[in-house]
């Protein structure tokens, strides 16, 4: 019958799954060729409060309504890959960072 060869089948699909768990925690989630075309931003010297290395990654800003929202991308595998997304009402955003974004 057809239940043995299942039976069989089901450990392999069980590693396959968990292997391509695995893969997808190392995948980029979303690239910043996406987030350049589709996401109107701000090109930051620097990331807000961070002290991120050129060479380590960068961050872009957009509004949203009135609330600032920082991109943090990280080098990951030769490509920027966004790592996270932090969420301000712009009052406090400038309240934090201040109104004024000197060059490093």
């Amino acid at each position: 019958m057809h239940i043995r060869p299942l039976r069989l089948l089901w450990p392999a699909l069980a590693v396959a799954a968990w292997i391509g768990g695995l893969r997808a925690e190392t995948a980029c989630f979303y690239g910043y060729e996406g987030f350049e075309e589709n996401v109107r931003h701000v090109n930051l010297d620097r990331c807000p409060g961070k002290e991120l290395a050129p060479e380590e990654g960068f961050c872009r800003m957009a509004l949203q309504g009135d609330e600032a929202l920082i991109y943090e991308f990280r080098h990951l595998d030769g490509a920027p890959c966004l790592v996270r997304i932090d969420r301000y009402g712009f009052n406090d955003f400038v309240a934090r960072f201040g109104a004024n974004y000197p060059k490093p």
